[in-house]
């Protein structure tokens, strides 16, 4: 199963250089999880119709391995004050499935892989 957790808020450009930089420095030692920070104002184009792509992109064989990264992003967007969108990734096919964050609260992964269908 592959899925995308990215940052979502309209002020995103003010501190999506630092996000990413936390971002990356939990992802790097993951094989599971790569970095992601890609549409407005660097060389990689969005894969979605989000202007900036800010976040991860997983691959998991289980839902429960989502519980590390959502904690980890749960802890950012309250720092950061955003929200974050979960979505599915098939055949090139981005498809936002649900929403956690600052003003949305803490992710549920029960909630979470039920959307998911898993």
């Amino acid at each position: 199963m592959n899925l995308y957790i990215y940052a979502d808020s309209d002020e995103l450009e003010d501190y999506a250089s630092q996000l990413f930089v936390q971002i990356q420095q939990w992802a790097e030692p993951k094989t599971n999880s790569s970095a992601v920070y890609r549409g407005e104002g660097t060389d990689t184009p969005a894969m979605t119709d989000r202007e900036i792509e800010l976040g991860l992109d997983i691959s998991l064989s289980k839902p429960e391995k989502l519980k590390e990264p959502l904690n980890f992003l749960y802890k950012l967007a309250q720092e950061h004050k955003c929200e974050f969108v979960v979505g599915l990734i098939e055949d090139q096919d981005y498809r936002d499935v649900c929403y956690f964050g600052f003003e949305e609260g803490r992710p549920d992964l029960f909630e979470i892989a039920n959307y998911l269908s898993v």
